[in-house]
């Protein structure tokens, strides 16, 4: 809904966008819940509803009220199963609500808040889930592709500026990514955009456009100089008996 506010301009309602619990993530009790809100007019969020059901009609939700914010942990008092989730979001010129998604309630378990059971590792590297507490344990977990294990269980991004990670050929060819994080012009690994051509330097350069005579070939020379050698007797011959100059 569009709101007429005075001027008779017209202010449009601020959008919302879900965030945790992703759709189909198991979760234990206490949940998290996330949310971005959103408003072209940049004006500002008042209130917020988040709405929880067993079905996806929201016929009797659960509701939790709140204000200003973009993320609230709820505790739900609410037997382990299947639920859905959708925000109302208020300001002073209108409200929007947002779509739902589905998420598995599951307090049997003991979870992180990410879903991840207690002591072990979640699929968000490093995080471990430590007693209910999502910790950075990179010995543990690893780290994603491109990335070292650093200090404090943190992972370290081992990419060039361009996110290029070391040792790999950037999408802006020639471009290489050393291990030092510098990108240099490789271009006999990384190849050339179309219409270039490798250069000793590892620079792309124009293809060159200069034409090439080609020289003649040592059996052409000869044939050529035998056939100018009876030509010059011809031109005697000519000379001797009909006058002709030489």
């Amino acid at each position: 809904m569009i709101s007429l506010v005075s001027g008779f301009s017209y202010n449009k309602n601020p959008s919302v966008s879900l965030g945790m619990p992703s759709d189909g993530q198991v979760v234990g009790n206490p949940v998290t819940f996330s949310w971005t809100y959103f408003d072209p007019e940049d004006d500002k969020l008042e209130s917020y509803t988040i709405l929880i059901d067993d079905n996806q009609r929201f016929t009797s939700p659960t509701a939790y009220y709140g204000l200003v914010g973009d993320s609230q942990k709820v505790y739900l008092s609410l037997e382990d199963g299947q639920y859905y989730w959708r925000i109302e979001v208020n300001n002073k010129f209108g409200s929007e609500t947002s779509d739902f998604r589905g998420f598995y309630l599951n307090t049997k378990e003991k979870l992180c808040e990410d879903g991840t059971m207690y002591y072990d590792c979640s699929v968000n590297k490093p995080d471990y889930c430590r007693a209910g507490v999502l910790v950075k344990d990179c010995i543990r977990c690893g780290c994603d592709r491109g990335a070292v294990c650093g200090k404090g269980g943190n992972c370290i991004e081992q990419k060039c500026v361009d996110r290029t990670i070391y040792g790999e050929c950037s999408t802006n060819k020639p471009k290489y990514c050393l291990n030092s994080g510098i990108l240099k012009d490789t271009c006999s690994l990384c190849g050339c955009p179309v219409d270039l051509v490798c250069d000793v330097d590892g620079k792309c350069k124009e293809k060159s456009t200069e034409i090439i005579e080609e020289k003649p070939t040592e059996t052409e020379i000869k044939e050529t100089g035998i056939t100018g050698f009876f030509k010059r007797i011809a031109g005697v011959f000519r000379f001797i008996f009909k006058g002709e100059p030489l």
